[in-house]
């Protein structure tokens, strides 16, 4: 028995294929937020643990480990982050980024800010880009390894009850 594949079956095969690909070639222009710290030490999707001091970052569609080039519209600063998370999960967000890369957006104070995210490519990605952002990495991982930041228990009140007189 043989398997017979419809000619129109490859053409809706290979668009799809087309079209995906050029969804994920593309610049996206949309809103980020951050992840806060208190996440540090939590898995990811890839299964790496969340380090704050790291330049990741979450998104819906890119591959992981794909290197984003993240630009803050309003003020023009740049910063360099690898995918390593699925998310955001709010639907207006269009990506999470760790809490240093928001410091270098200048993200923390407003929670929320307009980005443009390029995808890096293997052009991009030249042996002096590539080695800095590992480099930057491993540095960073040396000198903060990944913490997990414990809520502080709130204390019990006692309870003051009126002794009734007999």
């Amino acid at each position: 028995m043989t398997l017979q594949i419809k000619p129109y079956f490859l053409f809706v095969l290979l668009f799809m294929g087309v079209f995906i690909e050029g969804i994920l070639a593309q610049n996206q222009q949309g809103k980020a937020s951050y992840y806060h710290k208190n996440l540090s030490g939590k898995k990811t999707y890839s299964g790496e643990r969340y380090n704050s001091y790291l330049f990741t970052a979450a998104h819906r569609k890119y591959p992981m480990g794909t290197w984003l080039e993240v630009t803050n519209i309003k003020s023009g600063i740049k910063s360099y982050v690898r995918v390593n998370d699925r998310g955001p999960y709010q639907r207006r967000l269009l990506i999470d980024v760790s809490f240093s890369a928001a410091k270098e957006l200048g993200i923390v104070g407003a929670g929320i800010a307009p980005v443009h995210i390029r995808p890096l490519e293997d052009t991009d990605l030249r042996d002096t880009l590539l080695s800095f952002l590992q480099k930057r990495d491993s540095l960073i991982l040396k000198e903060h390894p990944y913490t997990v930041y414990v809520k502080k228990a709130k204390k019990k009140k006692k309870s003051k009850r009126k002794k009734k007189k007999m």
